[in-house]
């Protein structure tokens, strides 16, 4: 069991590591060309040059406004990424302002969530956490039925880790709500920010400020997953030895 946990960790450590240096050399070919695939790509620039001041020139930014709120609103059901709605504010409104939008958004979105996780109680989360072989996680997540910080504010930085899970699931544990936002908006900053200056960059995507923001996020998702399946990976076997030895003690306590 040990070996079988140990491998399964070990493969999707593997995956992860090569997706993600398959992408950097790519991205950093592309950083290296930039100067070409400019020269090469004009047509596509020169057009999305041509969308950026159509944008720009709109006298119709709160009615955008209300559709990227509506979005966010959507969000709250439908599996829409966060980093295309970020983008999307990030390609209408200057970075500023659009990161308070999205600062804005996301706050919404994880009161809403927070809300249904206190009324209907954990949903996935929860089910997958009664689950026998995750229960050793459980433990270390409720943290005595209060709820930790600590795996909160992770849970936002960690790009692998859905958010509205993890926000139902604090719901029906009465998280302190104060905290709860507060822990949510530090954890998923850094995200918001980035996703929101590729946004502002898209308009040419093969600048070397775009190229480098999306090597960045390449970097940082591949980083953070590897950190938390590894993690995962220990803490299993830990808690599989552990059994273990109790059912050892357990088998020797009734022969005696």
């Amino acid at each position: 069991m040990r070996k079988s946990k140990r491998r399964q960790t070990n493969l999707i450590s593997v995956i992860i590591v090569v997706v993600t240096v398959v992408l950097m050399a790519f991205l950093a070919v592309c950083l290296h060309d930039q100067a070409s695939l400019e020269v090469r790509f004009d047509a596509i620039i020169s057009w999305l040059n041509k969308l950026e001041r159509a944008v720009v020139g709109l006298d119709t930014h709160m009615e955008i406004l209300l559709c990227i709120f509506a979005l966010w609103i959507a969000k709250c059901q439908l599996p829409i990424p966060i980093s295309l709605l970020c983008v999307l504010s990030g390609m209408v409104f200057p970075v500023q302002t659009a990161v308070l939008i999205n600062v804005f958004c996301i706050t919404v979105f994880f009161v809403i969530k927070y809300a249904e996780g206190s009324w209907i109680g954990g949903g996935w989360a929860m089910m997958i956490l009664n689950i026998h072989q995750a229960r050793f996680i459980k433990s270390w997540v409720l943290f005595r039925g209060k709820g930790n910080p600590y795996i909160l504010l992770v849970s936002r930085f960690v790009p692998s880790i859905p958010l509205g899970m993890v926000s139902k699931l604090y719901g029906s544990m009465r998280y302190d709500f104060i905290y709860y936002v507060c822990l949510s908006i530090i954890g998923i900053a850094p995200r918001l920010y980035i996703y929101t200056r590729i946004g502002s960059e898209i308009y040419n995507p093969f600048s070397r400020a775009f190229i480098l923001l999306a090597m960045v996020v390449v970097l940082f998702t591949g980083l953070t997953s590897l950190a938390f399946n590894i993690y995962y990976g220990v803490k299993s076997r830990q808690m599989n030895q552990s059994l273990l030895i109790y059912s050892q003690k357990e088998k020797y306590k009734i022969v005696l």
